[in-house]
């Protein structure tokens, strides 16, 4: 083997030996063992042959290399195509205690080696704590400490967590380069794992391992001798994590017809599972649907809705696809039914960025759900539910163009706040905190009253 780039994708053991590529990803830490202070450090196992590290940045969520997937994919849904599994806060293997769960959905940055992991439930409590990211770049000169669970100089397949330390030598807006020595070697298996810098005693997260040379490795030439890796820069994207972990939306309906709003759940995964109201707690979630990964922001195939469309008394399932058209599931009590078509056109209505908004409430009174339409020229429609479609609509309100996002002047809703069994319009204004109720008039919102303060 001549003496070249030894940038490994991070897979098995045999594709290491068998791929000597010039842009792939790294591959174990040769460094010292360590089984404290690091309880957000994971290990991932993507089917039978491959692993890399991670990092536990949320609480259900851990951050590797997009590359530890290369080979194994990403489902068309955001799955993984292979089981995979997360071993979050035991940094000696051969021990117990900590989590270890199935890898449920993948969300891969779009520009860099990167991907977020969503676990199957929450990790809390004070045993195990994500790690922050760093808010400032590494800076050269600066010694950063990487962690890993792979191949060292000696083990194939080490049982513990290792540690070195490696020194910045240069940077750009998405890449850090290190340095390592002869005993900081990143290797088969720390794909993904953290660089982390130590402020008033507690870590930050400031790059996460995605290419190295393997100089010292196990397997790996003798000739080679570089111990240099290339990060994945991460200090400027705690914003991308945040709005990932939120994609996750909850919205109060009334599931079981019981008069009492149960949580509606609709998880990354593309699951939509429902948290039955049971007076005093929520029930565990069953699952009533899914496939709707991508309808979570509107920004992708489209947005879902929940409410009673039928006049039942259990919320329906509204699906709005970025075709423009709008289908009800029915509520069938465990499940949606496959749904018919009841209005169209509204293809740039999903997010409120571009022509508008749309609203599900019971405007009218009759117990079935009316369509809102809020314009962005401040203008708020009612199309009032007919049984199988909804009509052309009736205007009721002006001046709300500054309201679609929650980003300007602030965000609209519509719910029954004075018990005539017709919606009515709420309005937060994000300048000063209010929120004010505008009761429905029958034809239009009255003027408003201030409620609450948040």
């Amino acid at each position: 083997m001549t003496k070249r780039s030894h940038f490994l994708w991070a897979t098995s053991a045999v594709a290491a030996f068998a791929a000597v590529l010039t842009t792939a990803p790294a591959n174990a830490l040769v460094g010292t063992p360590t089984t404290t202070g690091l309880n957000f450090v994971a290990k991932i196992n993507v089917g039978d042959k491959t692993s890399c590290t991670g990092s536990l940045v949320a609480e259900q969520w851990v951050l590797t290399a997009a590359s530890c997937f290369t080979g194994a994919g990403i489902s068309t849904t955001g799955k993984p195509a292979l089981p995979t599994k997360v071993t979050v806060g035991r940094s000696d293997l051969t021990q117990t205690g900590g989590s270890v769960q199935s890898a449920l959905a993948l969300v891969p940055h779009a520009e860099r080696d990167l991907v977020l992991v969503r676990l199957s439930e929450r990790i809390t409590g004070p045993a195990i704590t994500p790690v922050p990211l760093a808010s400032t770049p590494a800076a050269d000169g600066e010694q950063l400490t990487k962690a890993g669970f792979g191949r060292t100089r000696t083990e194939w397949v080490p049982t513990k967590l290792h540690t070195g330390t490696f020194t910045v030598a240069s940077r750009t807006d998405t890449t850090v380069s290190l340095n390592g020595s002869d005993t900081a070697t990143v290797c088969q298996g720390d794909a993904g794992g953290p660089a982390l810098r130590t402020v008033d005693g507690s870590p930050q997260l400031v790059s996460v391992t995605s290419r190295s040379w393997q100089g010292g490795c196990l397997g790996v030439d003798p000739a080679e001798t570089r111990t240099g890796a290339v990060d994945t820069r991460v200090d400027d994207l705690a914003g991308w994590v945040k709005e990932v972990v939120a994609r996750e939306k909850v919205t109060p309906a009334d599931i079981d017809g019981d008069g009492k709003d149960d949580l509606v759940l609709q998880r990354i995964d593309g699951s939509v599972v429902v948290h039955r109201n049971l007076g005093t707690s929520f029930g565990p979630g069953t699952v009533m649907s899914s496939g709707w990964g991508r309808f979570v922001t509107g920004t992708d195939m489209g947005r879902l809705y929940f409410a009673d469309v039928t006049g039942d008394n259990k919320a329906d399932l509204i699906v709005h696809t970025n075709d423009g058209n709008i289908a009800v599931r029915k509520n069938m009590g465990t499940y949606f039914d496959g749904g018919t078509h009841w209005s169209a056109g509204w293809g740039r209505f999903l997010t409120g960025t571009d022509l508008g908004r749309l609203y599900f409430a019971d405007i009218t009174g009759d117990n079935k759900a009316d369509l809102i339409v809020h314009t962005n020229d401040g203008n708020i429609a009612v199309r009032k539910n007919m049984g199988s479609y909804f009509d052309g609509g009736t205007h009721w309100s002006a001046g709300w163009g500054r309201f679609l996002t929650g980003s300007d002047q602030g965000r609209l809703r519509f719910g029954d706040t004075t018990g005539d069994g017709k919606a009515d319009m709420y309005v937060h204004t994000i300048q000063n905190g209010e929120v004010a109720v505008r009761t429905n008039m029958g034809t239009y919102f009255n003027a408003g009253t201030r409620m609450i303060t948040l």
